[in-house]
C-alpha cells in the first residue's frame, strides 16, 4: 500500500511538471495582465567589455508593446533612457540632448556592449525557435521558491548571446533574475528584478522626449 502511495505521488509530480517554454509562456501571460514597472539591479557589460554596475527602471505597457528603460547606473548613462516600440527603438542621450532612432531589428544601446532591448519581452524568448531549453530546475533565490530556466542559442552571433538563465518565482510566475552570457561564459548582463508592481501607465507617458532634443535616424 505504501508503494502505491509513492507511485501516486510520483505520477502527480510528473503531471504537474512544466517545460521551460510552458513556464515562459505562463510568465509572459502574467506580464501581459496590465502595465507594470520594476527596478533591475546588477551588472551589464560596457562598450569596452568590462562589467559595470547597473541600476535600471523598466516600465512596460504590454497592450501597446511599449517598453521604457531609464538608466540610473552605469554612471556614464545616468539620465539616459531607451524607448522600445513595435518598430523603432529610441535612445535618448542626456548629455547631448539627442534622440537616436534605430529600426527595432537593428537596435543598439549607446554606451553599452550588450543590447538591452529584450528586457520586458519574455514572450520573445519563449517564441524564438533558435533557443534550446533545458528542463526547469527547482531552486531558491533570496529565500523565494523559484524555477531556474537555461536556454542556449543555436546561433550566438545572431542571438547576441550564447546562454540565457532565468529565475521565475514559482508562486507568482514573475521574473526574479535574468542573466545572459557570451562566449567563454562571459557575463553580458546579470540583473535582479525588484519592486515589481502593476500600474496605470499609458503609452504616451513612456514615449516622450524633450521638445528641443536633436533627432538622429539610423538605418
Amino acid at each position: 500500500m505504501r508503494r502505491l502511495g509513492w507511485l501516486l505521488m510520483l505520477l502527480a509530480g510528473a503531471a504537474l511538471a512544466q517545460t521551460a517554454p510552458e513556464l515562459l509562456q505562463e510568465t509572459s501571460e502574467r506580464l501581459q495582465e496590465g502595465p507594470w514597472k520594476a527596478k533591475l539591479v546588477g551588472q551589464v557589460m560596457g562598450p569596452g567589455g568590462d562589467l559595470q554596475p547597473a541600476d535600471l527602471k523598466v516600465a512596460v505597457v504590454p497592450e501597446a508593446e511599449v517598453v521604457r528603460i531609464d538608466f540610473i547606473r552605469p554612471d556614464a548613462l545616468a539620465d539616459n533612457y531607451l524607448v522600445i516600440t513595435p518598430d523603432k527603438v529610441y535612445n535618448y542621450l542626456f548629455l547631448t540632448n539627442q534622440v537616436v532612432v534605430y529600426p527595432r531589428g537593428r537596435a543598439r544601446v549607446e554606451g553599452l556592449g550588450f543590447d538591452l532591448s529584450h528586457l520586458g519581452d519574455l514572450q520573445d524568448l519563449e517564441a524564438r525557435r533558435d533557443l534550446t531549453w533545458e528542463n526547469p530546475a527547482s531552486t531558491e533565490l533570496d529565500g523565494r521558491a523559484a524555477w531556474k530556466l537555461v536556454g542556449r542559442a543555436a546561433d550566438p552571433q545572431s542571438a547576441g548571446f550564447v546562454r540565457v538563465v532565468l529565475w521565475i518565482d514559482r508562486s507568482e510566475a514573475l521574473p526574479l533574475r535574468s542573466a545572459f552570457y557570451g562566449e567563454g561564459e562571459r557575463v553580458l548582463s546579470d540583473l535582479n528584478w525588484e519592486d515589481f508592481a502593476f500600474t496605470d501607465l499609458k503609452p504616451d507617458t513612456l514615449v516622450s522626449f524633450p521638445p528641443d532634443a536633436e533627432w538622429i535616424e539610423k538605418n
